[in-house]
């Protein structure tokens, strides 16, 4: 158990992770939890005319160039994405296991393996989505006769569902998809991320967390190289409502959902998002609809309400001049103009294409009392705004130890 959260807990502390990351993280985790040496990660593709492992991530050593490996070539790794079975062998020098190794798949370059293992990596749905073969050193002597396979295999799920999921996400970024099919393809991948919490042996609200870090990463994609902007945001609302004298239970769900603010870009147009020059009345439109998107996104799951209702309400403004409703006062729910502050805030200390980085006083003024693009007493609820007068020095902090690198 303590292995399979520290690597959920893993994820969750550095959350907006690639694949690539996640694999390497997993394959490291994987070793050291059954004494491996050396091990290969792969990870399946599958489309209408080719089903074949592609490397994700390989330990010692760099990730080899990717290249498929279909999976007719026999393999310990083929077999067991082929078959679904866990292979072991205690010794890579008997006769049957070097019928079955392919050194060219199942082994580091230049390493020479005593025992052998490969594992099937399954998602949450249990499908085969990739392969884990572990290998000990020939001179260890060590097999894994010994190792907790049973642990292994819950642990496996947990980080099939991981990296797939931030693969996913990736292939997303790079596929031109109009607005309704880019939202059909995230509202699916959300429901798939709630039913993480149903992989065997994992703490409901452990693997709950992971898939808020997956959905930010969703979110990040989409944005323009934001950084650690939705990780800040969410420890400044957290510290806001905190300030304003929330509950505890209040304040943990708000730390939570105020990172997917802006997930609902993923279904706005690229050609608008990334637009670098002014947008036309159309494209501005689209843009506003970010938050109707996210909306409709995030409350396919319950547990998201508050997130939901961040996403969709954050460009509300207190005198009613915001969108996409147009709602006003304390008709706007409190967790969006908390987060409103905590995004311009960050949005303000943040380097653009189109602004330069302001410093924490510069920033602070702009709050407190607006300038030629922000009304502060239009925009912001006076009791936050107050708020945030009263301890904006905790902003810098926040600021201070979560930026950039």
């Amino acid at each position: 158990m303590t292995s399979r959260l520290s690597f959920a807990e893993m994820l969750d502390h550095h959350p907006g992770q690639s694949a690539t990351t996640i694999a390497e993280k997993a394959l490291n985790q994987a070793c050291a939890l059954v004494g491996a040496d050396a091990g290969v990660l792969y990870l399946r593709r599958q489309d209408a005319e080719d089903d074949s492992l592609v490397h994700a991530a390989t330990h010692p050593g760099p990730k080899p160039a990717e290249h498929r490996i279909s999976l007719d070539l026999p393999a310990m790794a083929t077999i067991a994405v082929r078959t679904g079975a866990t292979l072991k062998f205690d010794d890579a020098t008997t006769p049957d296991a070097i019928a079955t190794l392919n050194r060219d798949v199942d082994i580091p370059p230049g390493f020479e393996p005593g025992a052998t293992a490969a594992f099937p990596l399954t998602n949450h749905a249990k499908n085969i989505i990739g392969v884990l073969v572990l290998s000990t050193d020939t001179i260890s002597g060590r097999n894994f006769s010994t190792a907790p396979l049973d642990l292994f295999v819950r642990f496996c799920r947990l980080a099939g569902a991981a990296v797939e999921h931030a693969d996913l996400l990736e292939q997303i970024s790079q596929t031109q998809l109009d607005t309704s099919a880019r939202t059909e393809r995230l509202r699916t991948q959300v429901e798939r991320l709630a039913f993480i919490e149903d992989i065997e042996g994992v703490r409901g609200d452990d693997a709950f967390r992971l898939a808020i870090s997956m959905l930010a990463r969703a979110a990040e994609i989409y944005d323009e190289g934001t950084g650690n902007h939705v990780f800040r945001v969410n420890e400044y609302s957290h510290f806001l409502g905190q300030t304003l004298g929330k509950d505890a239970k209040y304040c943990h769900q708000l730390r939570y959902s105020a990172q997917l603010h802006d997930v609902g870009k993923m279904g706005v147009a690229p050609s608008v998002l990334r637009k670098t020059s002014a947008l036309d009345s159309a494209e501005r439109r689209e843009m506003d609809n970010h938050t109707v998107y996210g909306h409709r996104i995030l409350s396919q799951s319950p547990r998201l309400a508050m997130a939901a209702e961040i996403a969709l309400n954050h460009h509300e403004k207190w005198d009613g001049s915001g969108y996409p409703a147009g709602k006003r006062g304390d008709d706007i729910p409190l967790s969006a103009r908390i987060v409103q502050i905590a995004d311009i805030y960050d949005a303000l200390r943040s380097r653009r294409p189109y602004k330069p980085s302001f410093d924490h006083a510069h920033a602070r003024d702009i709050i407190l009392h607006g300038d030629d693009r922000i009304d502060s007493g239009g925009h912001f609820d006076p009791m936050v705004v107050e708020a945030f007068g009263d301890t904006h020095a905790s902003f810098d902090k926040i600021w201070r130890n979560l930026q950039d690198s």
